[in-house]
């Protein structure tokens, strides 16, 4: 087996280079396993990932494995040490991303050097030229991968550690360009259309109905106070509150639905390639004309920022409907002063970190969240970073999450009763090493408390938008952004909030 030295290139078959940068390593069997899919036995792909891959057209093209990877004694120069990987480039029609997973199963995507050149222009005000929709022709050239080398435990590498890198190749819907959107909008489109459906823990089990509860419905129903859902970020409504769907401590799906008289609204909508304003507007549409309806909000994550809209008099007068009397708004671990990984130079962070997490959520959810993210994954490894307006939208630099924050919008106008906060300072337990892993990577970037997603204060303090006696679990708080609903005390806590159709 081949010895990578410090400061040194490896030329392997068929075109593929590997250089060091301050890195020791023994690349070991270097595959291209020629085969459409993957499985849990062809290089430590999650065995519950490798279906989500297949189905999306993902094909394993060449594995990478690094043994003994260190830190050289001679040191390196620049910002970190690396490994570079450079291979041919893929077809017109085609793109290549790299999956990297370590000796304690942490996942990280890796995009070529190009992307992350122009996600680092974006997201420090750079001009560029004009973001393309589509992926380049690389015309014959070489593609490549810069993987920096951490030590995610303790920081940089003085010791060996294994890491496999698979190259993943994927077609490109040239659907999407024909119809002027990006690959993800396209995507969102077509599997992720809004839906609003009342819900009952055997309907929340299900795919929900194209459009959903109509307005005549509504209308009936509009006597008593709704209970609506609203879900973040990569989510849906069955599985952004699958935890809340399971008996268990404190109150659960069931109860709430019996509290409410039938009244669970779930409102299934898209949050990648639209701004929130948009999500909120096709809710407000949806909306009885002739009398307003009473709701009570339970949010997760970015739905926290739709919710805020949705309590938008403005907004629902450009509709044409009654503002809705919000009786009370709940956000849970909302990202109301944005979140630093909806920055276009950690996109790549963000998806790591949700990739990461999929292992943790129900199996039975799990997949629909886990499409989402590899959909993320293709159009930004196309170097495509338009289109993209659901997650601009939670980025701490965009001025609308100054706006909303301030003023008028920053006294929560629009909601009548109390506005609620749930949030995490996500620990780590001691024996999980690859949340361990995926904590150390991630709380350098937020350099305060966070749930690994979202950071802990901008929950419920975002500028002038304040929420007294937040609910933040208590430490050590082993909650992760995607698990809230399944926590008794967060359970237990919401119960206390939510009356009721009274």
């Amino acid at each position: 087996m081949p010895e990578l030295e410090h400061d040194s290139e490896l030329v392997l078959a068929s075109g593929i280079r590997i250089r060091s940068s301050g890195v020791t390593a023994t690349v070991g069997d270097v595959r291209q396993p020629g085969i459409r899919g993957f499985s849990a036995d062809t290089g430590e792909i999650d065995a519950r990932l490798a279906p989500v891959l297949t189905a999306a057209g993902m094909q394993q093209v060449l594995v990478v494995p690094l043994d003994g990877v260190a830190v050289s004694a001679r040191g390196f120069t620049g910002d970190a040490p690396y490994v570079e990987v450079s291979v041919p480039a893929p077809g017109p029609d085609e793109g290549q991303v790299v999956l990297e997973v370590d000796d304690v199963g942490l996942v990280r995507w890796h995009v070529d050097v190009e992307a992350v050149t122009t996600a680092v222009a974006i997201a420090d005000g750079v001009p560029t030229p004009p973001v393309r929709r589509v992926a380049p022709v690389y015309a014959g050239l070489d593609q490549v991968f810069r993987i920096p080398i951490q030590d995610s435990r303790r920081g940089l590498v003085g010791f060996g550690i294994r890491k496999v890198l698979h190259l993943i190749r994927f077609p490109i819907e040239s659907a999407a360009a024909a119809a002027g959107k990006a690959l993800v909008g396209w995507w969102e489109d077509r599997n992720r259309p809004h839906s609003l459906n009342l819900l009952t823990p055997e309907t929340l089990a299900g795919v929900p109905e194209p459009g959903g509860v109509d307005t005549a419905r509504l209308a009936e129903l509009a006597d008593k106070p709704f209970l609506l859902l609203v879900h973040g970020t990569f989510s849906t409504i069955r599985s952004g509150f699958a935890g809340l769907a399971k008996p268990g401590d404190g109150p659960d799906l069931a109860e709430f639905v019996a509290r409410y008289e039938g009244r669970v609204l779930g409102f299934d909508h898209q949050t990648l390639h639209v701004d929130p304003s948009v999500n909120a507007r096709w809710f407000l549409e949806r909306l009885p004309r002739d009398r307003p309806v009473t709701l009570d909000v339970l949010t997760h994550s970015r739905g926290g920022l739709v919710g805020r809209r949705i309590a938008d008099a403005d907004l629902a007068r450009a509709v044409g409907v009654p503002a809705p009397n919000i009786r009370r708004l709940i956000h849970v671990g909302t990202p109301n002063g944005g979140t630093v990984l909806a920055s276009p130079k950690r996109w790549t962070t963000l998806i790591d970190v949700f990739t990461n997490l999929f292992s943790l959520l129900p199996e039975e959810v799990a997949t629909a969240t886990a499409e989402s993210v590899i959909e993320l994954v293709k159009q930004i490894a196309t170097g495509v970073f338009n289109g993209l307006a659901g997650l601009t939208a939670m980025d701490p630099a965009n001025p609308s999450i100054a706006t909303a924050n301030t003023g008028v919008f920053g006294g929560a106008a629009g909601i009548a009763g109390p506005v609620r906060a749930v949030a995490s300072d996500f620990t780590p337990a001691d024996g999980d090493l690859r949340l361990r892993a995926l904590n150390a990577i991630v709380d350098p970037f937020f350099g305060a408390g966070n749930d690994l997603v979202v950071p802990t204060q901008g929950v419920y303090a975002a500028g002038e938008y304040r929420i007294s006696d937040p609910f933040v679990v208590p430490t050590p708080s082993t909650v992760v952004h995607t698990a809230f609903f399944a926590d008794a005390r967060v359970r237990a806590k919401i119960g206390e909030w939510l009356p009721g159709a009274d």
